[in-house]
């Protein structure tokens, strides 16, 4: 068995630092990325899988796909493994590079307005906080899958689809929120979206703001961990009108 690589803490501080003074972001407009591989280890605990996520097509960019396909090939990580900055950038940086390139190309393609910004938002994880991690390229796919995987559906990827309706709902609206630590809260929120697909069929971005907002609201009264997704259905089911005019 191959076991998974990771780049040294070091040399993940070093390309940062490379990209933030500008130095490095020429690197990101090539079709394969030239690490350093003495600056590489691996990880005993993780095997390597033979992991191909689908590349964008026009305007699809298969997130629940390739959500489920990242999921599935670490299935075992732990939730600690999974907060590693070092496999994640190692991950964008090299074994799926060309994905990442073909999904966030602006760089590539020069159509960035801020090449070194774009660059350190899709490709870097500043701290390890579920937030961050929700918003990297490919962290973000693992963790949405994780939080919304329910192996009581027929599809247990169902309630990742919902997740990616809409893409700052799985980057960022949940991820600011402590919401995103607890998956009955996640699960919860996207069966209420599901089961109620006319409320949301339009202005979904601002009423899943609204969701979260609120949901994020009675959490500063009652103690979210403690409550079971029908605890979050029910309370969302209370403010149907007011998601509604959102």
């Amino acid at each position: 068995m191959e076991y998974q690589n990771l780049f040294k803490s070091s040399y993940v501080e070093g390309l940062r630092r490379g990209v933030e003074d500008v130095r490095l972001v020429d690197y990101y407009k090539s079709d394969v990325f030239e690490f350093d591989r003495d600056k590489v280890f691996f990880n005993p605990e993780i095997g390597t899988p033979n992991l191909q996520l689908r590349l964008p097509e026009g305007g699809n960019f298969f997130d629940k796909e390739n959500a489920r396909l990242l999921h599935e090939a670490y299935p075992n990580i732990t939730p600690l493994q999974a907060s590693d900055i070092r496999f994640w950038t190692y991950l964008a940086h090299a074994d799926q590079y060309p994905y990442m390139a073909k999904r966030w190309p602006a760089v590539k393609e020069g159509t960035a307005k801020n090449a070194r910004n774009y660059i350190l938002d899709h490709w870097f994880i500043p701290t390890s906080s579920q937030g961050n991690l929700l918003r990297h390229g490919l962290a973000g796919l693992w963790w949405a899958a994780r939080l919304s995987y329910d192996s009581g559906r027929e599809d247990p990827y169902e309630l990742t689809g919902i997740l990616y309706r809409q893409l700052d709902l799985a980057t960022r609206t949940l991820g600011v929120y402590k919401l995103s630590r607890y998956r009955p809260a996640i699960h919860g929120i996207l069966e209420f979206m599901l089961e109620n697909e006319t409320l949301f069929q339009d202005r979904f971005e601002s009423k899943q703001r609204f969701v979260t907002k609120h949901l994020n609201q009675v959490g500063g009264v009652k103690p979210l961990p403690y409550f079971d997704k029908d605890f979050f259905k029910h309370i969302l089911d209370r403010a149907r009108y007011r998601i509604a005019e959102a």
